[in-house]
C-alpha cells in the first residue's frame, strides 16, 4: 500500500522532459520517424498474417525529439535481474533536485528510487562534475549488440547534430560492461575511453550539467535517419570494390538465450544447397562484422541484435529474416529501408508456449525459406558446403 502511494505521488509530480526550461526541439531533418508498416500477409490464406509490434506513438514519441540541458539532474542505476543473467543491467530513473520524476519518453517511476537513494547510507552515489552526456539507457540491458549501437552510439550522433561540441564533454554515462566489442566500438566513434563512467559503476549519479537525448528509442519505433547516423558516428565507408565474389551468409544464434530457432538444422539442410555459410557474428571482431556484410549478396537470419550490420552492407544486398510472431520487432525491415536494402520475412510457424515472448524459441517452415531463396537467387547452386565460425553469441 505504501508503495503504491508513493507511486501515484511520482505520478502527480513527475514532469515530461519536453516541458522543462532546458529542453530545446532538434533541427526538423531529425524529427523524422518511420511509418507504421502494415501485417505480412505472403505466407498463405491458412496462416495467420503477421502482426508488427510497433510502439503507439503517443508513447514512444510525444512531442518533439530534442536535448533536455538539466542542472543537478540526480540519476538512481539500479540493478536489473534478467535471463541474460547480465551483472551490468540498470533500470535509470530520473529526477531533479525537488526528487521529482524527469520523464524522457515512455513511462518510468522515479521519486522511489529517489527516496532510497536518500534514505539508504549504503547506496554508492556518485556526483560528476562538469558536462555529462547519457546515451542509450532506454532498456536495461547492456549486452545487446543492437541497442548499443542504434540506442547509444546514434545517441552521440544525435547531440552531436543539435550542436553540442562533444569534445567539451567531461564525461561519457552509458551501458558498458568493458566487452571487447563494447571497446572497438567506442573507438571507432571517438569516445575517449577515459571519459566513459559506467552505468552499473555506482547506485546514484548527480550531474553538474547533464545533455539528455530525448528521442524515440527501442526499435519497436525507429527515426528516419538510424542507418545514416550508425554510418556517419562511426566513420564507415564502403570499399570501393568487393573483396572477392559476393558472398551468402547464413547468420546463426548458436546457444543464444534470447529466441533459439528450434529447427536451425532443418534449416541448414534447406539452404545449403544455395551456397550459405554459417557465420556467428559473435566470433567475429566489430571490423570483421562491418567487413563481412559489405561483402554479402544476401544474408538470412533468426530476428537477432547482429542484423544490425546491415547498415554496413551495399545498397541492393538481400535481408531474410526469421521473424518469431509474439516479438515482431519491424527494427531491421526499417534499417533496410534507409540502407537501400531488399527485404524479406519468414514469420514463424510455432513458438514456444509461456514465458517472455522476448526469450521463446521458435521455428519456421523450410519450404518457406526454400521458395523465398528461389524466387530473390534463382535455382541453387551445387553445395560446396557450409562453413562454419561458431562461439557462443551474445544477444
Amino acid at each position: 500500500m505504501f508503495s503504491l502511494a508513493i507511486d501515484l505521488l511520482d505520478r502527480a509530480l513527475s514532469v515530461e522532459a519536453r516541458r522543462r526550461s532546458g529542453f530545446r526541439p532538434a533541427p526538423d531533418g531529425l524529427q523524422g520517424i518511420m511509418p507504421t508498416p502494415g501485417t505480412w500477409e505472403e505466407v498463405g490464406p491458412d496462416v495467420a498474417p503477421l502482426v508488427w509490434r510497433r510502439e503507439d506513438p503517443a508513447v514512444a514519441g510525444r512531442g518533439p525529439a530534442g536535448v533536455l540541458v538539466e542542472q543537478g539532474l540526480r540519476i538512481s542505476s539500479l540493478p536489473h535481474v534478467s535471463p541474460d543473467r547480465d551483472e551490468h543491467a540498470r533500470w535509470l530513473r530520473l529526477s531533479d533536485a525537488r526528487m521529482r520524476t524527469v520523464r524522457q519518453a515512455h513511462w518510468k517511476l522515479g521519486l522511489r528510487a529517489a527516496f532510497q537513494r536518500k534514505l539508504d547510507a549504503r547506496m554508492r552515489v556518485v556526483t560528476l562534475d562538469g558536462d555529462t552526456i547519457l546515451l542509450g539507457a532506454y532498456y536495461p540491458d547492456c549486452k545487446n549488440y543492437f541497442h548499443f549501437w542504434v540506442d547509444a552510439m546514434c545517441d552521440l550522433w544525435f547531440l552531436g547534430q543539435c550542436g553540442l561540441d562533444l569534445s567539451s564533454v567531461s564525461h561519457v554515462l552509458m551501458p558498458w560492461n568493458g566487452s571487447r566489442w563494447q571497446e572497438e566500438v567506442a573507438q571507432l566513434c571517438g569516445i575517449p575511453r577515459e571519459r566513459i563512467v559506467p552505468l552499473s559503476s555506482a547506485d546514484a549519479f548527480v550531474l553538474e550539467r547533464a545533455h539528455l537525448p530525448v528521442r524515440v528509442k527501442g526499435g519497436t519505433r525507429n527515426h528516419d535517419w538510424i542507418a545514416a547516423a550508425l554510418r556517419q558516428v562511426s566513420g564507415w565507408r564502403l570499399p570501393e570494390e568487393p573483396a572477392g565474389p559476393a558472398r551468402r551468409i547464413y547468420v546463426t544464434r548458436g546457444g543464444a538465450l534470447r529466441r533459439p530457432l528450434l529447427n536451425e538444422p532443418d534449416v541448414l539442410e534447406a539452404i545449403t544447397p544455395f551456397g550459405f555459410e554459417v557465420i556467428d557474428c559473435a566470433s567475429l571482431s566489430v571490423a570483421d562484422q562491418r567487413a563481412l556484410f559489405a561483402s554479402a549478396e544476401i544474408v538470412v537470419a533468426p530476428h537477432g541484435a547482429g542484423l544490425v550490420n546491415m547498415a554496413w552492407a551495399r545498397p541492393g544486398t538481400k535481408l531474410v529474416e526469421f521473424m518469431p510472431r509474439g516479438h515482431a520487432n519491424p527494427c531491421f525491415m526499417d534499417l533496410c529501408a534507409q540502407a537501400g536494402l531488399i527485404y524479406r520475412n519468414v514469420p514463424s510457424i510455432a513458438e514456444e508456449d509461456g514465458g517472455d515472448p522476448l526469450f521463446a524459441g521458435f521455428a519456421v517452415d523450410p519450404g518457406h525459406v526454400t521458395a523465398v531463396l528461389r524466387d530473390l537467387l534463382g535455382p541453387p547452386v551445387p553445395p560446396a558446403g557450409p562453413r562454419s565460425q561458431r562461439a557462443p553469441t551474445r544477444s
